[in-house]
């Protein structure tokens, strides 16, 4: 029973953090410092608050005093955040520390006492008070937004429309379901995601080998032939494939950690072939040789053995890890772990389709 009262508040959390991103991402940068009167608070000024609260709330939470020596919370309502770029940074920095501690307690940690001023809470009660606080001054971040928007787009059911929200809920089953699962993209199971990974790279391989070994090799007006679209496609898998291996410690070293959701797989694929519209080019390092020294069965053997060990390395890694910890990409950004493993089967998945595309052109 707790497991799931963990389980509930981290989705409870997620959807909270959600309605405060997808505001944020409808207003232009001036509506973020506007406020109404000078008893009133920006939104600017409500992430400041919310990200004072969260890094002291929840900084060592069973070891030390909810409210920290350092916070200065009467600076938190000072309006001086200057960008939004400053603003995202505060609001990642709190959310990162809420979702870290909250995915990192066990459920006998619910009972054990914890003070916020001197003033005795369980966890579990220290939990709920936030899941009131937060969702207090996200709404007044909501309605701010909504007043300021030029053209707002509903975070919830929009007018009009409960009728037929409400119909098609009822033509449902009667079935368990958390509701936040239908606002937040769901992660694919790991196991039919292995086995996409598996069938996008076999596809892949197989276009290649349908073609005869004179058109594997050739070239059509400047484009990479069959095979360099395969070592193409190694390459890119293998750099995945050492990622996983890194220790985690070099990892967010190296590459941060992050505390959003990690898009769909249909997300990361919208976001891909919108960069694809944009001419995007592959990174010299993922560029592949000249035909005369690629070895097609010696690339698709590697590539096999790059597919099963990203699965097997995969097995080790907690799922709340594919989430947490950053992976830059050279045209997309900064990824989630789980994000690059999509990438890695959408990229596949792409290059089978040039493959079969050229096939047609020779």
């Amino acid at each position: 029973m707790d497991s799931e009262y963990l389980k509930s508040a981290i989705s409870q959390f997620e959807y909270y953090k959600m309605l405060g991103e997808k505001t944020l991402a409808q207003l232009p940068d001036e509506a973020l410092f506007w406020h109404y009167n000078e008893q009133s608070n920006s939104i600017a000024t409500l992430v400041k608050h919310l990200w004072g609260n969260m890094t002291s709330r929840w900084t060592d939470l069973l070891t030390t005093d909810g409210e920290k020596a350092w916070r200065d919370r009467e600076g938190e309502f000072v309006n001086d955040i200057q960008s939004r770029d400053e603003l995202l940074q505060k609001w990642q920095e709190g959310w990162c520390v809420v979702l870290e501690t909250l995915r990192s307690l066990r459920e006998e940690d619910l009972t054990k006492i914890i003070y916020i001023r001197n003033q005795g809470h369980s966890v579990l009660e220290a939990i709920n008070r936030q899941l009131a606080h937060y969702p207090y001054h996200i709404g007044q971040l909501v309605f701010v937004g909504k007043m300021l928007a030029i053209n707002w787009t509903s975070l919830s059911i929009p007018r009009g429309e409960s009728r037929q929200f409400n119909a098609d809920k009822f033509a449902q089953p009667k079935h368990r379901e958390h509701f936040t699962e239908e606002f937040i993209p769901q992660p694919l199971p790991m196991s039919e995601t292995n086995q996409k990974l598996r069938v996008a790279h076999e596809q892949l391989w197989q276009a290649c080998l349908n073609l005869s070994i004179e058109l594997q090799t050739k070239q059509v007006n400047g484009k990479w032939s069959a095979v360099q679209h395969i070592q193409h496609i190694t390459k890119g898998a293998g750099a995945y494939y050492r990622y996983l291996h890194m220790d985690k410690d070099l990892i967010q070293h190296t590459f941060g950690t992050t505390s959003r959701l990690s898009k769909s797989f249909d997300e990361v694929y919208s976001a891909y072939h919108k960069r694809l519209a944009e001419v995007a080019k592959s990174t010299s390092r993922f560029d592949p040789e000249d035909n005369a020294s690629i070895s097609l069965l010696t690339e698709i053997d590697k590539g096999r053995q790059i597919v099963e060990g990203i699965i097997v390395q995969l097995a080790t890694w907690p799922d709340a890890d594919l989430d947490k910890y950053s992976c830059p990409h050279p045209i997309l950004g900064n990824l989630t772990a789980r994000e690059m493993l999509y990438f890695t089967i959408i990229h596949a998945e792409h290059h089978t389709t040039s493959i079969r595309k050229l096939s047609k052109l020779l």
